[in-house]
């Protein structure tokens, strides 16, 4: 029984020393990627490292310092992340994720912003991370991993590589606002919000001029969701602040999400009112202070008078090098018309403002009679296509209120050529987040390793009872041999 005991518990303390999260690093491969991003003249590409960075780890949380010679200038700057994921299916980490340090004679010039998680489906990835302006050259460089420390979580990934391109000849187009430049469109920046970050924020003040008045107001956002394809952030908002020096005049409603299945979104927030002129703009990330990034890049603003319309078309990037038109983004005014009834007269319709909507109310008057009454069309900012007709009433009969339209004022975003229904048109709350995902194998490891040591508790409790009442036994049997 002793031993039996004994080896109980060493068994019990050797699945305790099983260091927690070891399911979820998984196996390594032999083959070693070479890093995808291309050269170009006046860029500078450097390999790093292939080796894991740790976040549970202080001597494998960064890479380097690698030696490398970048001028001082202005830098679209890219960074290649690696995992061997194909040989760790099991394996659920979300925060794989890493930054560049440039340094200059032992010290910090300049720090990029943070690569998106690299998704479980790949194992190589290259992100854009923004752009960089230096006055210093640097010498060499420093990855860091962006999740350390974490006591729980390895969260692996290798740096694998980075590229500086000069600005404006990075190999991948850099996103432009779909809306022809003019008085009243303002280009405000292609930085990523971050809703973790005070300092990524916000981005501005943009100088920008406009009178005081009543102004219709559309906001473009993007990210570069194509190359982000397992991400999941569902607060990818933003709003605009409009200044006179140091005062604030307006401030816009806040867009809606970009969804992850577009590069751009084009969004109609509504109209302001200006009580002054304004001299600048500020774009605000709308979900600041959160625990996500829900990066997003307030593109540019446009500010109408109510009614006027203008259309454009926007580009989505795929991969390096490769550029193609995928969303049309138009502002439209469309004015329909009812037939009157035989030998009855026209009667004009409502006008519709729309994006990218067509949306036809057909109104009859009556037969040799009267006309029939106007039909109003109300339609909400949304990818769809709405028919209604209505015949007028018989033999002079005035025709109902008819090619009554209505639907709840929405601010939808476009598709890319699809046609669907307002509520298809915006991205609603089912969008998967990656956050909700089955439990970690190392939530997994745990709880089994919790049920496993209570299991052997009870056991070695219920073997303790029977020595016990062994020993109370045998002092028994001592005590009444003393007596006797």
């Amino acid at each position: 029984m002793r031993k039996t005991a004994v080896a109980t518990v060493l068994f019990v303390m050797a699945l305790f020393a099983m260091p927690l999260g070891a399911a979820a690093t998984g196996g390594g491969s032999t083959d070693t990627p070479s890093c995808p991003l291309p050269t170009a003249p006046g860029a500078v590409v450097v390999d790093i490292s292939d080796e894991l960075m740790l976040a549970w780890d202080t001597a494998k949380s960064t890479a380097g310092p690698v030696p490398v010679s970048v001028p001082a200038g202005s830098w679209d700057v890219y960074l290649t992340s690696y995992d061997d994921h194909s040989n760790k299916t099991h394996q659920s980490q979300l925060e794989e994720q890493w930054y560049l340090e440039g340094w200059l004679a032992g010290s910090v010039v300049f720090t990029t912003d943070t690569t998106p998680d690299l998704p479980e489906s790949t194992d190589v990835e290259w992100f854009s991370v923004g752009s960089i302006t230096t006055t210093q050259a640097i010498d060499s460089v420093v990855a860091v991993h962006a999740a350390y420390p974490d006591s729980f979580e390895p969260h692996s990934v290798a740096p694998l590589c980075a590229a500086f391109y000069p600005t404006g000849t990075s190999p991948v187009a850099p996103p432009a606002c779909p809306f022809p430049a003019g008085p009243g469109v303002v280009t405000i920046s292609t930085e990523l919000l971050l809703a973790w970050d005070e300092a990524a924020s916000t981005a501005g003040p943009v100088a920008f001029g406009l009178a005081a008045g009543e102004w219709d107001v559309i906001l473009v956002s993007h990210d570069n969701h194509s190359a982000k394809t397992h991400q999941a952030q569902t607060r990818e908002q933003w709003y605009l602040e409009g200044w006179l020096g140091d005062a604030l005049v307006f401030t816009t409603a806040a867009t809606d999400d970009l969804r992850e299945d577009t590069d751009f979104g084009v969004f109609a927030v509504g109209t302001i009112e200006a009580g002054t002129a304004i001299d600048s703009v500020k774009a605000v990330h709308a979900a600041y202070p959160a625990d996500e990034p829900h990066s997003v890049a307030p593109l540019c603003a446009v500010f109408q008078t109510p009614g006027d319309g203008g259309s454009s078309t926007t580009s989505s990037t795929t991969a390096p090098g490769t550029t193609s038109d995928t969303t049309t983004a138009s502002l439209a005014t469309t004015t329909t018309t009812g037939g009157g009834g035989d030998n009855g007269t026209t009667t004009s319709l409502a006008t519709t403002t729309t994006i990218a909507t067509t949306t036809t109310a057909t109104t009859g008057g009556g037969d040799n009679g009267d006309d029939g009454d106007d039909g109003d069309t109300t339609t909400s900012i949304a990818t769809s296509t709405t028919t209604a007709t209505t015949g007028g009433g018989d033999n002079g009969d005035e025709g109902d209120d008819n090619g009554a339209i209505t639907s709840t004022p929405v601010t939808g975003q476009l598709d890319s050529g699809a046609s669907t229904s307002v509520a298809a048109g915006l991205e609603g709350n089912t969008a998967q987040n990656l956050q909700q995902l089955p439990l970690t194998g190392v939530e997994l490891e745990t709880a089994f390793l919790a049920i496993v040591a209570l299991m052997f508790g009870v056991l070695l409790l219920r073997q303790g009872r029977r020595w016990q009442d062994r020993l109370d036994r045998r002092a028994a049997r001592v005590w009444r041999r003393q007596l006797s």
